[in-house]
């Protein structure tokens, strides 16, 4: 299993404070960890991730925070041509409508073959060329 982790997986992960959510985000951490399986990180998430940690918790939490996710096991997809153009093509099918920080995960995403986004944003369910989920549609 391939996934692409969005910005709003790690919110739920790192901010939730149901521990039916923190489970499932330990679950899917986990499986994505294990041989055969990938969890891609784009470095845009890292950024927004950053930013979102930073307004809310203050900037040692964000730093704490950003330094796990890219210290796990976890893949960082930097941005590259490729993307960007992908990105660009994504941006431009949708009219405009979808943001360009989705639009680098979506081309992300197919850029790395992934199965799915793990994510609760509401953009990523109109692009067609990718599936997205929410959390509770994932099945582990």
């Amino acid at each position: 299993m391939i996934v692409t982790l969005d910005t709003t997986f790690f919110a739920l992960h790192y901010f939730s404070r149901e521990k039916e959510i923190l489970s499932k985000t330990k679950r899917v951490l986990n499986i994505c960890r294990k041989l055969g399986n990938k969890g891609i990180v784009p470095t845009i998430v890292l950024g927004e991730f950053y930013a979102l940690t930073y307004k809310k918790a203050g900037r040692d939490l964000a730093e704490k925070h950003f330094n796990e996710i890219v210290k796990s096991d976890l893949s960082i997809a930097q941005l590259s041509v490729k993307i960007s153009r992908q990105a660009g093509i994504i941006r431009r099918k949708y009219k405009e409508e979808i943001p360009w920080g989705d639009c680098i995960i979506a081309a992300t995403g197919l850029m790395n073959k992934t199965d799915f986004i793990i994510t609760e944003d509401h953009h990523f369910k109109q692009i067609k060329e990718i599936k997205a989920r929410k959390l509770r549609e994932v099945r582990i």
